[in-house]
């Protein structure tokens, strides 16, 4: 089965297994109420309130649109970017050169100016994105800084002095007064608004949510990680560009210093005051500042004198941000996001118990799974995934040395080994997660030794990891829709846009996603948060995230851990079950009980280097083995009668 796309097949199965399932992430009726809500209101904002406050809404809504700028690449994806001034100048001077020196229609220069911003972020994503954290904050800041001042010294946008512009023509209607600014913009900002909440619950939106939250699950899952983190600059640079372009129209006048660093921090400020990792912190943040610079503008003319007011403003602020960071980082969307959590939140349901789990041995379960594949004429397939004198060193540390291993279709085969054997750097050169120092790795006789991970996953390699990596904010059903990220093609702008393949697509990807949830019994935990759950319920998670996206080979790094013994056993026979279904298992585990009863075949690592390969009782049998690894049962060591000689103390 392709791991591409969406089959027929696949849509048929997850029909009839699930006819009534809902995304929740379709139109509904309400949508097209809230939106003629938001029109009203900003119509009757555009027409009722004064040319004073219509300029400060015109200016709140520019604010609202450049933090919506951020939210996609700051709270999505988790890449700290404060490029913003940057791509709102390109907007703004775009549209001042292109309508004044080139006598361009005005709507024609911001198509132009955007498309100028998202090549320039394009040219810039790749290399800027190999930084992180504070480093990329402080190398997107330098972008702003560098059109600062390239604006404040170049001739041709006029240094110092800014340039002059008309009034923004629209289709021979021109855009004078402050109340048609303020609706244009804040309508602009209620469909940017809907479009990135649209992003969160597409299948893009989750990748970055992926990304944000562990890089490599999300490369695992076949997310190109530079790829995803560049399409979503350059989304957020088209933003700030329109944003620019309508400052610029709007005060009639463009100069340098509305780009600067300042304005960075501004809407830094904004989305962290609203709250980061909802678009509508955007639009909260905008008003709320605006409301506190009001605010203590007022009251510490009263106290203090109008001197006072700039600092001050900038005193109360920067303190009040301190509070929010330490005590709600969510934000005001955040806080108010937890209540209603809060409020709606259910018990979950107590998992029930089976009857004859604990009169069923794992031991039991193999002889019984042995029995099916006997009256199914099953037989392994050919070599899937296939390694040979694979080497890992970590400076003069070789933590894997001259390892070579093969795993059928539709065989488990367990690997073992002492704690630091290499066991899981084995798994991670298989994965792609790490590259070779030397050693080829091949999936279906086609190499993919070096690649990165999320192209050795679209050769149909799925895994889990030793320590579960799930994603903060996301509930259990979109963590492993994240697995199916390669069975979708829709891209960003088709996420954030409800078109009807979007929309079935997504439709077919919850079914799925709902039916590997029903084989692994995680079905009625589909809306909780995942992070939330015990650890083996997470460890069950992974496992369904790598199995939805169906997997020519799958690779398991310690899955029974956190798993009590009837879950050990489920587990089992579900392994048992995709072996006979034709997927190549390898799996890491310690439980020798589950390993010896789970396993075709066992292939032993001790200091990085293959002990033993061989069948459960050869495994059990060898020697080297027993005494690298294995033991020997307790019974069996005779205690030493003879007392042990006092210790001298000198």
């Amino acid at each position: 089965m392709s791991r591409s796309s969406i089959t027929k097949n696949d849509r048929a199965r997850a029909s009839a297994a699930h006819p009534g399932t809902a995304t929740g992430n379709g139109l509904r009726w309400f949508h097209g109420a809230a939106a003629l809500v938001w029109i009203i209101v900003v119509a009757a904002a555009g027409l009722g309130l004064s040319s004073y406050w219509q300029g400060i809404g015109a200016s709140v809504g520019l604010m609202a649109l450049l933090a919506l700028g951020m939210i996609p690449v700051t709270g999505y994806a988790g890449q700290f970017s404060l490029a913003v001034g940057a791509f709102y100048g390109v907007g703004a001077y775009g549209s001042a050169l292109l309508t004044m020196n080139f006598g361009w229609l005005g709507i024609a220069a911001i198509v132009v100016s955007a498309g100028v911003a998202a090549g320039a972020a394009y040219l810039l994503g790749r290399p800027i994105f190999r930084l992180r954290g504070h480093f990329l904050a402080m190398g997107t800041l330098a972008l702003s800084e560098v059109f600062f001042l390239l604006v404040n010294n170049l001739e041709i946008t006029g240094g110092s002095s800014g340039l002059p512009l008309m009034a923004l023509d629209v289709f021979g209607f021109e855009l004078f007064d402050t109340s048609q600014h303020l609706i244009l913009n804040w309508l602009l900002v209620g469909l940017v608004l809907w479009g990135c909440l649209r992003l969160a619950v597409g299948r893009e939106g989750r990748a970055l949510k992926a990304i944000r939250g562990h890089e490599a699950a999300a490369a695992s899952a076949g997310i190109d990680i530079v790829a995803s983190k560049t399409k979503v600059f350059i989304a957020s640079a088209v933003i700030s560009s329109l944003a620019g372009s309508l400052y610029a129209h709007q005060v009639m006048y463009v100069n340098p210093p509305p780009f600067g660093v300042a304005t960075a921090i501004d809407v830094l400020v904004i989305a962290v005051l609203g709250g980061m990792r909802s678009p509508w912190g955007a639009v909260v943040g905008a008003i709320v500042l605006e409301f506190l610079h009001q605010s203590i503008e007022g009251v510490l003319t009263q106290l203090l004198g109008s001197a006072a007011v700039g600092a001050g403003q900038t005193l109360v602020l920067g303190a009040l941000l301190v509070v929010i960071l330490i005590l709600r980082p969510d934000g005001i969307v955040g806080v108010a996001e937890s209540i209603v959590q809060r409020i709606k939140k259910k018990p979950a349901t107590a998992e029930p118990a089976t009857q004859d789990e604990e009169y069923v041995t794992m031991a039991q379960a193999r002889v019984t799974d042995d029995t099916v594949r006997e009256l199914e004429g099953h037989a392994l397939g050919e070599v899937v995934l296939s390694a040979r004198g694979l080497v890992k060193r970590f400076g003069g540390v070789t933590a894997v040395n001259d390892i070579s291993l093969d795993i059928y279709a539709g065989e488990v085969l367990a690997v073992i080994g002492p704690n630091g054997a290499g066991k899981s750097t084995l798994v991670n050169l298989l994965s792609g997660n790490l590259l070779p120092t030397a050693g080829t790795v091949s999936i279906l006789d086609e190499q993919v030794t070096g690649k990165p991970a999320h192209v050795v996953a679209r050769h149909g390699l799925s895994r889990s990891f030793q320590t579960p990596c799930l994603f903060e904010g996301m509930d259990v059903l979109s963590t492993v829709k994240v697995g199916a990220h390669l069975r979708g093609h829709i891209g960003m702008l088709r996420s954030s846009v409800p078109t009807p393949g979007a929309l079935r697509e997504e439709r077919e990807l919850d079914k799925l996603a709902h039916e590997v949830l029903d084989r692994l019994g995680l079905a009625r935990f589909a809306s909780e948060d995942a992070k939330n759950l015990s650890l083996g319920q997470q460890k069950k998670i992974e496992i369904a995230r790598a199995l939805v996206s169906s997997p020519k080979v799958l690779l398991l790094d310690e899955p029974c851990a956190g798993l009590n013994k009837a879950e050990k056993k489920s587990l089992l026979v579900l392994l048992r079950q995709l072996g006979r279904e034709g997927i190549a298992v390898l799996v890491i585990e310690h439980d020798m009980e589950f390993v010896m009863a789970c396993a075709d075949r066992v292939h032993v690592v001790n200091f990085g280097a293959t002990l033993k390969v061989g069948t459960p009782a050869e495994v059990q049998g060898d020697q080297a083995v027993i005494d690298a690894y294995l033991g020997v049962p307790s019974d069996s060591v005779k205690a030493v009668d003879e007392p042990l000689e006092p210790e001298v103390i000198r």
